[in-house]
């Protein structure tokens, strides 16, 4: 039993240890390299989409940080990277986000993050400088996948910088699987009485 206690806890501190030194998933997420290619894939509209420095004028801006900007066009822009997501850990993403908006014309624009395809965040019609937003909780057992960043806009454009993915802690059991856990511990206690019992 002793064993099995030490074999349990030894398992806990290995999966704590890997996810306090677990590194950020995304490469170049805050666009530093001269190119966003091989690490970031363009798709959907990608005649607005540019890489370069922040010259918006907002009180964030910064004339030498370089960002990711999807201007103003109909059709959604789409920036992505795949990574690998370990099924028995839980990430949180963050980004920071602007929406840039200096025309007289009313706020119209459509931001989106999916992960595999799902969409795990939306705001739409929103105008503002740079916001740092986080999503938390994120977990997938599909191994590989796509982290996209979707952007439209009528008017203006969007900026996309400090892109992280960092695993958080692990992901919590099936109640199938927290419930077939005692059964097996108790099936451990027997196969250990049986043996304790049997004549050397």
């Amino acid at each position: 039993m002793r064993k099995l206690f030490s074999a349990l806890l030894c398992t806990v501190a290995f999966g704590a240890s890997s996810i306090a030194a677990a590194a950020n998933l995304i490469v170049d997420g805050n666009f530093s390299a001269a190119t966003l290619s091989p690490y970031w894939t363009q798709s959907g509209d990608t005649s607005a989409q540019t890489l370069g420095h922040d010259y918006s004028e907002t009180p964030l801006s910064h004339q030498f940080n370089m960002v990711f900007s999807d201007g103003a066009y109909e059709d959604f822009g789409i920036l992505g990277q795949q990574i690998t997501l370990d099924s028995h850990l839980v990430y949180r993403l963050d980004f920071d986000l602007q929406r840039y908006h200096a025309s007289s014309d009313s706020v119209v624009n459509d931001s989106k993050v999916l992960l595999n395809g799902k969409v795990i965040w939306q705001q739409t019609n929103t105008g503002g400088d740079w916001t740092h937003i986080t999503i938390s909780n994120l977990w997938s057992n599909k191994g590989q996948v796509w982290l996209q960043f979707f952007n439209k806009n009528y008017f203006d454009y969007t900026a996309l910088d400090n892109v992280s993915v960092y695993a958080t802690g692990l992901a919590v059991p099936e109640p199938a699987s927290v419930m077939m856990l005692p059964l097996g511990l108790g099936v451990l206690l027997l196969v250990g009485r049986a043996k304790r019992r049997r004549p050397s």
